[in-house]
Order: C-alpha cells, then sequence, then structure tokens
C-alpha cells in the first residue's frame, strides 16, 4: 500500500486541516460537526478557532490541567509542523482563546457530552452483565470549587459543626457502568442538593436492559417507582431503620413485601411496589461490619432466575466506582447455625479480596 504526504493547499485554513485521531477515536469529528450545526453555533465568517476546534479545546484541556489553553492549543495542532507551508505555525493567542470559548458556550459540551457518553460494554466484558442486564450504578460526590463570589453564590458551601467550608463545593452526581466505569450521565447542583432528585434527573439515561444500584441513602418509594417506569431493573440498599412486612418467604431465604410513598394520600389510593428483600451477613472477621445484616431491596423478584447469592455479590461491583475492582471478591459459605433467625443468606467475603462494607 503506497503512502503519500498529505497537499496542504496555499489558501487553507489552519483550522481546517487539524487533526486530532486520538480524541476523534471517541468523539468522531462528523459528531463535532454536527453538535456545532445543530445547535447553531458555527460562526458567519471561518476564524482561527472555529466552535468546532474551541469544542475540542475545551476537551483536551482536561488532561492537560497543568498547561495553559495557549499551550494545549499548540498540542492539538503540532501534527500539522511537517506539513505546513510556513514554517511557524502562528495560534490564536489568550484573548482569542477567551472570547471563543464565551462564543460557544455550554450548550455544545452537554450535547456533546450526551452524544458520545454511551455504555461501551459488549456482553464479553468481565462483570458488565448478570443476568441478561447491564449493571448500571449512581454515585454522588462533592467537589472542590474556586474561592469565588459567583461560586459561593452558585453552589454554596459544606456546613459543619465549625462553620461554613473552606471552599465553595457543587454536588456532581454520577451514572456510571459498572463493567467499563464508563460515567453515561452526570450533573452537577449546589452542594446541599438531595441526591434523591440529582438520582431522578439522571434516570433520563437508565433504559429498559439495566441493573440499577444505588446505596442506601437513596432509598425510595417514588426512586424504585420511576425507575422501573423506565423498563430497568433496581437493586439497592435498605437503611437500617425501614420496616417490612413479609409476604411470602422465598426458597433462597429472601422475601417479597410491598413498600410504599411516603404521601398518606398517596399510600390511602393503593400506590404500592412489590419487591424482594435480601438479607445477608459478613462472616470474615477481619472485614468492617462483620456481623452486621445487610438488607438489600430489589425488583427482581425470582429466586430460581436471579439467586441471592449473585445479586448479594453484585451489589459490591458497585464499588468499583470507586475502588477499580474487576469483579465482586466474594463466595457462598456455609449457613451460619442461626441463620433464620438474624440472616436467611449468609456470604463470606474472601478476605484476599479486600472488599469494602457496602454503603
Amino acid at each position: 500500500m503506497g503512502f503519500m504526504i498529505r497537499q496542504i493547499g496555499a489558501n487553507a485554513k489552519l483550522a481546517d486541516e487539524f487533526s486530532v485521531e486520538a480524541l476523534e477515536a471517541a468523539m468522531p469529528r462528523a459528531t463535532v460537526e454536527a453538535v456545532v450545526a445543530d445547535l447553531g453555533v458555527a460562526e458567519q465568517r471561518r476564524r482561527k478557532l472555529p466552535a468546532e476546534l474551541t469544542l475540542l479545546l475545551t476537551v483536551a484541556m482536561n488532561p492537560f490541567t497543568h498547561h495553559s489553553l495557549e499551550e494545549v492549543l499548540r498540542k492539538l495542532l503540532q501534527g500539522l509542523r511537517l506539513i505546513w507551508p510556513e514554517p511557524d505555525i502562528a495560534t490564536a493567542g489568550k484573548g482569542a482563546i477567551s472570547m471563543a470559548r464565551y462564543r460557544l458556550g455550554a450548550a455544545p459540551l452537554v450535547e456533546l457530552f450526551h452524544r458520545v457518553c454511551k455504555p461501551m460494554a459488549t456482553e464479553q466484558t468481565p462483570g458488565a452483565f448478570l443476568f441478561g442486564l447491564r449493571l448500571m450504578a449512581f454515585d454522588g460526590t462533592n467537589e472542590d470549587l474556586p474561592d469565588t463570589g459567583e461560586n459561593a453564590h452558585v453552589f454554596g458551601r459544606s456546613r459543619g459543626n465549625r462553620g461554613d467550608g473552606a471552599f465553595p463545593q457543587a454536588k456532581g452526581f454520577y451514572l456510571v457502568e459498572c463493567g467499563t466505569h464508563a460515567i453515561v450521565d452526570a450533573g452537577f447542583w449546589p452542594c446541599r442538593t438531595g441526591e434523591d432528585s440529582c438520582a431522578r434527573r439522571l434516570l433520563r439515561s437508565v433504559t429498559e436492559g439495566m441493573l440499577l444500584m444505588w446505596d442506601s441513602g437513596l432509598h425510595s418509594f417514588d426512586l424504585a417507582q420511576a425507575t422501573r417506569a423506565g423498563g430497568a431493573h433496581f437493586l439497592g440498599r435498605v437503611p437500617g431503620n425501614v420496616k417490612f412486612k413479609p409476604l411470602w418467604r422465598q426458597s433462597d431465604g429472601s422475601f417479597l413485601t410491598h413498600i410504599y410513598p411516603s404521601e398518606y394520600q398517596r399510600r390511602k389510593a393503593g400506590e404500592r411496589l412489590l419487591v424482594r428483600v435480601i438479607e445477608y451477613t459478613l462472616t470474615d472477621p477481619a472485614l468492617p461490619g462483620h456481623g452486621q445484616i445487610y438488607r438489600l431491596m430489589t425488583s427482581l423478584l425470582d429466586p430460581d432466575q436471579c439467586p441471592a447469592t449473585e445479586l448479594a455479590c453484585a451489589y459490591h461491583e458497585r464499588w468499583e466506582i470507586e475502588m477499580s475492582q474487576p469483579q465482586c471478591p466474594c463466595r457462598p459459605l456455609i449457613s451460619h447455625p442461626h441463620a433464620a433467625s438474624i440472616a436467611p443468606l449468609v456470604l463470606g467475603m474472601l478476605p484476599d479480596g479486600g472488599s469494602p462494607q457496602p454503603a
């Protein structure tokens, strides 16, 4: 196969000739151009920093946080140095970059994110699927922001016993694919925003064929009902103060029960949801929470098709978001002699796996 050096026309513009294959592998140029066209942010005249190059620059500045934006732009255009007719490539300066970002705005970045950030796992990806369902998880954290009056006004500061925090913070909330750790959706709100409302917003990206996992802080009837309404299943930990009335004890020790909305009028109207509750303990004394009873709630009701042991193991994979563990290091052990009275299902967490305590 023959090769030839790409020819650059005499009247060619620098912004039309650049190519960044490392970025285009994740964000095809056609997708970037489509976002610019669909949102109507293209310029009437061609500038040194057209909208599509500004969009890629705004993305590329994140891996190069210790470099100025001018240096990041030079890195993006560095591939042209061997074929550009002029020996010195004159790139845009600091002021031009700032104005280009203002012209672009935030909307194209949001739209590009939603077009390219999709689930990546295949059926061959280890730990990505369970019972044919794609494993997804919610996770939230507070992110420190620059200490400016504008950030403090919009996002606020966390509060503690000793007063307000040193920095403004944003509530970052993420929907993550467990098998690949890919962020599929994200949102940022004032730091004191409740995680339940954040989770409800991100349900827009939860679809049929997914098993969505969350921790005990997100336990609610509304979130469970909304997840099922979208066609997905859920698996979440239940806080210790939640009481259940078992309706039917399953063969694997789990039981079926109803959950209800918190509002009296809705309960009176008959709103309820049938769920399955799984109880288990950690049998390794070296692990945090040893002997404590953990409870999971799921919409997967059939114990034959979805065994409780596998669901309990899958819940620990939710920690892959933070711990980057490839698979759940747990295995069923001999039942506890008092299993009938304290926990119908007893799991032993392998000590060499170092699995963290579920939240």
